[in-house]
């Protein structure tokens, strides 16, 4: 079995396009996306079924909660250097002296506390902006603690210093030993500064009124009424079981047998879609492979057979749109790495505008999942339904 494993491994190493995948960089930015939507779907389905009923906005909120966590873990983790360039690496692995910012801020800058001219050129300093934004990193995470949960602010400030250590514990290892050395330095400074944020996010919760936080209009989902499209769910993992058993035997085709076919990922990407979702569901009364299987189909919202434009409405919408979306996002976090500067550019407003419309789409895509009275904007457009 090692063998054989052994053999697969430097078959898959062998492909230039698999190679580049099996980076962790690659592994890392891809996996992450969808292991933030599954842990979401399962912690909603059990506060779903423990709780027996749940609201949009409280479903909404909580996978907001766990999307930011993920987007906040690829800030201080990428762009994931090479092997070879850590390990020549010089520069110090921890700091472990409490405000060492704020001697690097009087030393690195005109500060001067009793001359306010100076302040505006010291707080527009990466010196000063690093441990600034450490603490609005975390706020979100307090001000959620205390809304959702009513976490007291012992607890909350706990909670906070353990994320901001599990983070710098992942700098600290070298990515937890994959590297040879620390490629980011672990620094006391920050967990400070997490921690704070976590306890200002809290207390800043309190300058809204109670009213406008507890007021929820937003739809109901009940237990008992069976909301979750579970057959949709188990067809579209069906389905892109199918899409990556496929990929994988043209990778080792193209790669490894030498067939003429094309190289380029862009190209196979479009026939995967066209392949194993719109010409079975053109041909199979809107079922793809997993929908036959488990009875679940696309049709017109009073129930009739859709077309071939309603059917390119649909998945137009969801993969060439919606999922290159992710990838762009995802490509922007690696290309922006470390934290952000200060001054703004325009990589940091394209990953803003990005994530903000990637954010409103996964919710889109979640509240589907698990309302089956909730239309996707695309089946809105194509004016279709999933059953």
């Amino acid at each position: 079995m090692h063998e054989l494993i052994t053999k697969l491994y430097q078959l898959a190493l062998s492909s230039h396009i698999v190679s580049t995948l099996l980076e962790p960089v690659h592994i890392v930015i891809l996996a992450l996306p969808i292991m933030t939507l599954l842990l979401a779907m399962i912690i909603l389905t059990v506060q779903l079924r423990t709780r027996q009923t749940l609201s949009e906005r409280n479903l909404i909120s909580t996978y907001s909660f766990i999307w930011y966590v993920a987007a906040a873990y690829l800030l201080i983790i990428l762009p994931l250097p090479t092997r070879s360039s850590v390990a020549s690496l010089t520069t110090a692995t921890y700091n472990l002296q409490p405000f060492y910012f704020l001697s690097q801020l009087k030393a690195l800058t005109p500060f001067e506390l009793g001359d306010p001219s100076t302040w505006l050129a010291a707080f527009k300093s990466d010196t000063f902006f690093q441990p600034f934004f450490n603490i609005l990193l975390f706020m979100p995470i307090g001000a959620y603690l205390k809304w959702r949960h009513r976490w007291p602010l012992w607890l909350i400030t706990l909670t906070s210093f353990a994320i901001s250590l599990f983070f710098e514990t992942t700098q600290l290892t070298g990515l937890y030993g994959y590297y040879s050395r620390a490629y980011r330095m672990f620094d006391v400074d920050d967990l400070m500064m997490n921690t704070l944020g976590g306890i200002v996010g809290a207390w800043c919760l309190h300058l809204i009124p109670n009213q406008w936080r507890n007021r929820d209009h937003s739809t109901r989902l009940r237990w008992q009424e069976h909301p979750i499209n579970w057959r949709r769910i188990g067809a579209l993992v069906i389905d892109w079981l199918a899409i990556a058993a496929f990929d994988t035997v043209y990778f080792v085709l193209v790669k490894h047998f030498n067939w003429p076919l094309p190289h380029d990922f862009r190209w196979l990407y479009v026939v995967d879609i066209v392949l194993f979702f719109l010409l079975p569901a053109w041909c199979w009364q809107g079922k793809t492979l997993g929908g036959r299987l488990l009875n679940s189909q696309i049709v017109t919202t009073d129930g009739k057979r859709a077309n071939l434009w309603q059917l390119l409405i649909h998945y137009g919408g969801l993969y060439l749109i919606g999922l290159p979306l992710l990838f762009l996002d995802l490509w922007l976090f690696n290309r922006l790495g470390n934290v952000p500067s200060a001054t703004l550019n325009r990589l940091d407003v394209y990953l803003v505008l990005v994530s903000v419309i990637l954010l409103v789409v996964s919710y889109d895509l979640l509240l589907a999942l698990f309302s089956r009275s909730h239309q996707l904007w695309c089946e809105k457009l194509s004016q279709t339904t999933v059953h």
